[in-house]
C-alpha cells in the first residue's frame, strides 16, 4: 500500500465508494430489465458485457496501472480453477436474476451480505481457515437477518425469491474460495476470462431453455450494466485496494447493499418492510 497525501487518500476513498455505487446499480436496474428480458439471458448479457467491455478498456487499465502488466498471467495450470469459477458463476448468475425477479431489488441487495456467511463457512469447513469469534458473531448476525428477509412474517411463508438469492451468494462464496488459487495472477485478465466464459456458458443455457431474445435497446442496457456493475466496479475496487488497503476498501464497498436499497426505494417505489428494517 502506497503512502498517500490527504488529497490522494480522499480520491482513493472516492474510487472505493464509486465502486460500491456501480455495483449497487445492478439489482434495481436488473429488476426493471427483467420485465423485458428472461433471467438466464440477462445473466449471459451481463457477463458478456463485463468480458467484452473490460477487454476494450484493457489498454487504458495498463496505462493507469502500468505495474499490472508485470503481474503473472494466467497459465494452463489455472484452467481447472477457471472452469470451476465459470461453472459456479453460471449457476450464481441465473439464481440471482430469478431471485431478483421473484423478490424485490431492495431485499436482494441486502441479502447479498450472505456471501460473507457462505465464504466464511466454506473456508472454515473445506479450506481449514481459522475464524475468530468476532467474525463468527458477524456471520451469525447476517445469517439471522437473512432468515428474517427470507420469511414473510405476516403469512409465515417462505420467500422463494430470497432463497434463490441466498443460494446465489452461496455459489459466490464458493467462488471466493476457488479464486484464492488465482490471487497472485493478473486480476483484470481474470475478470475478462471469467466474464466471457460465464457469459457464453450462460448463453448456451438460455438457448437450450429456448428463452425469448430481448429487443436491441434492452440488450444494450444489459451489456452496459454488466460492464459497469461487474467490470468497472471490480476495476475501481482493485484500484482503491492498492492505495488504501483491503480492509478500508472492503469497509467502503460494504455501502453497496444500502445504496442499492436506497435506489430501489426511491426510484422503484419499493416498500420499506419490517424485514428490511431489521436487516438494515
Amino acid at each position: 500500500m502506497k503512502t498517500l497525501t490527504a488529497a490522494q487518500s480522499k480520491k482513493a476513498v472516492g474510487i472505493a465508494v464509486l465502486s460500491a455505487l456501480l455495483y449497487a446499480l445492478y439489482p434495481p436496474i436488473a429488476k426493471v430489465v427483467l420485465h423485458n428480458c428472461p433471467p438466464i439471458t440477462l445473466s449471459a448479457l451481463l457477463y458478456i458485457g463485463t468480458g467484452v467491455g473490460m477487454a476494450i478498456i484493457l489498454p487504458f487499465v495498463y496505462w493507469l496501472l502500468p505495474d499490472m502488466k508485470k503481474e503473472a498471467s494466467l497459465a494452463k495450470t489455472d484452467i481447472p480453477t477457471l472452469i470451476a469459477v465459470v461453472v459456479v458463476n453460471i449457476l450464481a448468475g441465473i439464481l440471482m436474476n430469478i431471485g431478483i425477479e421473484l423478490s424485490t431489488a431492495a431485499s436482494a441487495s441486502l441479502l447479498g451480505n450472505f456471501e460473507v456467511v457462505a465464504t466464511t463457512i466454506l473456508a472454515f469447513l473445506f479450506f481449514h481457515e481459522k475464524v475468530g469469534r468476532q467474525l463468527w458473531l458477524g456471520v451469525g448476525l447476517v445469517f439471522i437477518a437473512s432468515c428474517v428477509l427470507s420469511t414473510d412474517v405476516s403469512h409465515l411463508t417462505i420467500n422463494w425469491g430470497s432463497i434463490l438469492v441466498i443460494l446465489a451468494t452461496f455459489c459466490w462464496g464458493l467462488e471466493n474460495n476457488f479464486t484464492r488459487v488465482l490471487s497472485d495472477k493478473n486480476p483484470i485478465q481474470i475478470v475478462i476470462v471469467k466474464g466471457m466464459g460465464v457469459g457464453l456458458g450462460t448463453l448456451i443455457v438460455a438457448l437450450v431453455d429456448q428463452e425469448n431474445w430481448p429487443v436491441l435497446p434492452i440488450i444494450g442496457i444489459a451489456l452496459l450494466l454488466g460492464f459497469l456493475s461487474f467490470g468497472v466496479s471490480i476495476f475501481f475496487y482493485i484500484l482503491a485496494q492498492r492505495y488504501i488497503g483491503a480492509a478500508r476498501t472492503s469497509a467502503y464497498y460494504a455501502l453497496s447493499p444500502f445504496l442499492s436499497t436506497f435506489i430501489a426505494i426511491m426510484f422503484l417505489r419499493e416498500s420499506v418492510t419490517f424485514q428490511l428494517v431489521l436487516q438494515r
